[in-house]
């Protein structure tokens, strides 16, 4: 019996590539929910769903007078929130001003998280972060 312990049989074997395989597939699936553009996505949208809005814009990121409110200058960019989430990136952001449509494969996913962090940023502290990196709020 002493034979069995020490020369582990095919069948465990088997079990123990399985296992590791199952694991390795399980870390992946979390890495890809984490880091893909459509976890940011969904990310975005929540942190947009429980933000309040003060400004009303149009799809264009210009102030209107009537309807809900919906947008938010966040400094970097005017988010609009709606079906489909836009963002006005003003050049103050270090990149080319351009109107970005929250949309898979339409935006990069660090433009994704950049948005979502000012948003948060916003809500937790009422305030914008600056629009350089070495802006003195001049």
């Amino acid at each position: 019996m002493r034979d069995d312990e020490d020369n582990p049989s095919m069948s465990r074997g088997l079990l123990r590539v399985g296992t590791l395989c199952l694991v390795v597939v399980l870390i992946a699936i979390l890495f890809w929910d984490m880091f893909s553009e459509s976890a940011a996505l969904r990310r975005l949208a929540a942190t947009a769903k429980n933000y309040r809005y003060a400004e009303r814009c149009d799809a264009d990121g210009n102030l209107i007078a009537t309807g809900q409110p919906n947008c938010v200058d966040l400094n970097h960019y005017v988010f609009i929130y709606g079906p489909v989430s836009r963002a006005f990136r003003r050049a103050c952001s270090e990149k080319t001003a351009a109107m970005l449509s929250f949309e898979a494969g339409k935006v990069a996913r660090s433009e994704i998280n950049l948005v979502e962090k000012m948003l948060q940023f916003r809500a937790r502290n009422g305030v914008n972060s600056p629009c350089g990196p070495y802006d003195s709020g001049k």
